[in-house]
């Protein structure tokens, strides 16, 4: 999956392609965590029930089959990398399920990491790293 940076202060889910998913998937999830939050990986984004054969995602085309579950912050939706200072590492992680996972829109991270355990065939992550400009102490 190619990653393509959104713009600072920009909340645009970057355009994402999918190769190479097994044969035997039957869905997708998809997840973006903010891995330098000082409380630890932080939850942006959890969508699931892509069908298996989707090739392209982005904030115009997630596929209408698909679910979008609960961020860390109580919001269901994307929230874009935005760090609070400095530089942050942000991972996509794709994963091939060898089912759809039985869940609402809506449902939180750790729903959806117990409705996958068991059912991931493989993973692949991508990562970028965002950084917040300085603020001027100028102005």
């Amino acid at each position: 999956m190619p990653w393509t940076a959104s713009a600072p202060n920009e909340n645009e889910l970057p355009p994402l392609e999918i190769r190479a998913v097994p044969e035997e998937a039957r869905s997708l999830a998809i997840l973006m965590e903010d891995l330098d939050s000082p409380l630890g990986p932080v939850t942006h984004w959890l969508a699931w029930n892509l069908p298996a054969d989707t090739s392209r995602v982005d904030a115009l085309s997630l596929p209408a089959e698909s679910r979008v579950g609960m961020d860390a912050f109580g919001k269901v939706g994307y929230l874009g990398p935005i760090p609070p200072e400095g530089s942050h590492r942000y991972r996509f992680r794709l994963l091939a399920l060898d089912k759809a996972l039985d869940l609402e829109a809506g449902a939180t991270r750790s729903h959806f990491d117990e409705a996958a355990t068991g059912h991931i065939l493989e993973t692949a992550d991508l990562v970028g790293v965002i950084e917040r400009p300085p603020t001027d102490p100028d102005s």
